[in-house]
């Protein structure tokens, strides 16, 4: 049963309902088809802040533009393992407002290991950083991993071969904002280097050169992957 979301239930209901998974609004935005264009803008207009950014995500779906908004949708979304990964949550929020969850798959003995090779990569959660996290690893804990290496991207820059007056370049093109000079940085190094040189071991190993071992280390961790 999926319970349509009426002009009772404003904008700031709905927000608090998912505010526990704003870490990852992005993968909420994307379950609940929103088009990555849309997401790339809200994510210019608040580099530093993913709940403004969750906020904008709900605000444009509320509007209709993605479909008619339901609660069962948004259950689903945050329930879904590449949406909001918490079970628990949506099954909350379906009790309260009287939906009904689609059952969950079993899940396998492994947890699912990203690919060998870097592609497509935009932040550091596009490579894994959220949807890889082990349990007990809050998304609080997540994202001050993201920012201690998006504080140190220039280093770690120099490590993946970008240079001193590139970096300079980098960061006036990107107005100092550490997170955007960083996915720049990582989308260079793909495009200059091909497939058989962007290996996970190169990322993390330069991660270290840079002298971000516990980053490293806790990114490691949080991808199910070990690097040899």
């Amino acid at each position: 049963m999926f319970v349509s979301i009426t002009a009772e239930d404003d904008l700031f209901d709905v927000y608090r309902e998912v505010l526990d998974v704003a870490a990852v609004w992005r993968d909420i935005g994307l379950a609940l088809r929103v088009r990555k264009p849309e997401l790339d803008v809200i994510r210019e207009s608040h580099p530093q802040s993913p709940k403004d950014c969750l906020k904008d995500v709900l605000s444009g779906w509320l509007q209709g533009r993605n479909g008619t908004p339901t609660w069962g949708a948004l259950c689903e979304a945050v329930a879904e393992p590449a949406g909001g990964n918490n079970r628990a949550l949506a099954e909350e929020i379906a009790c309260k407002h009287k939906v009904t969850l689609k059952p969950s798959k079993p899940q396998t003995s492994e947890p699912p290991k990203p690919p060998a090779y870097l592609e497509q990569v935009v932040t550091l959660r596009d490579i894994g950083c959220i949807k890889y996290k082990p349990p007990g690893t809050t998304d609080i804990q997540i994202l001050r991993i993201e920012r201690t290496i998006n504080a140190h991207w220039d280093g770690l820059a120099q490590q993946l071969g970008i240079d001193h007056d590139e970096c300079a370049s980098i960061a006036m093109a990107k107005l100092q904002d550490p997170g955007r000079c960083l996915s720049e940085v990582i989308s260079r190094w793909l495009n200059r280097n091909g497939r058989k040189n962007t290996t996970w071991n190169h990322f993390l190993t330069s991660l270290r050169d840079s002298g971000l071992e516990t980053q490293a280390e806790a990114l490691e961790k949080a991808l199910q992957y070990r690097a040899v």
